[in-house]
């Protein structure tokens, strides 16, 4: 049970890890970002009528995606544990 713990812990830091790092990524892509002006009006005969943000996804796709995050987080912590034992088991 300790194991399971430990693992879901780690799977838990992982993913917020993972979270702020993009959050982190965007800031900074936001804050850095310098518009083209004279190049953005060059091809005016593209435009579209429609505005689109990002992808949305069902609650029950987003949260089977956090499952099998948090799945896959616990078991490399659990591989790794254990690869851990084994050789600190064969060392002399």
């Amino acid at each position: 049970m300790k194991c399971f713990l430990h693992s879901l812990a780690f799977s838990i830091a992982l993913n917020i890890l993972f979270f702020l790092f993009n959050v982190g990524k965007g800031f900074l892509n936001t804050y850095f970002y310098q518009p083209q002006m004279m190049d953005a009006y060059k091809k005016i005969n593209n435009l579209k009528n429609e505005i689109i943000f990002g992808y949305t996804a069902s609650l029950g796709t987003s949260i089977l995606i956090l499952f099998f995050q948090l799945v896959a987080g616990m078991l490399i912590y659990y591989l790794v544990k254990r690869t851990f034992l084994i050789i600190k088991n064969r060392t002399p």
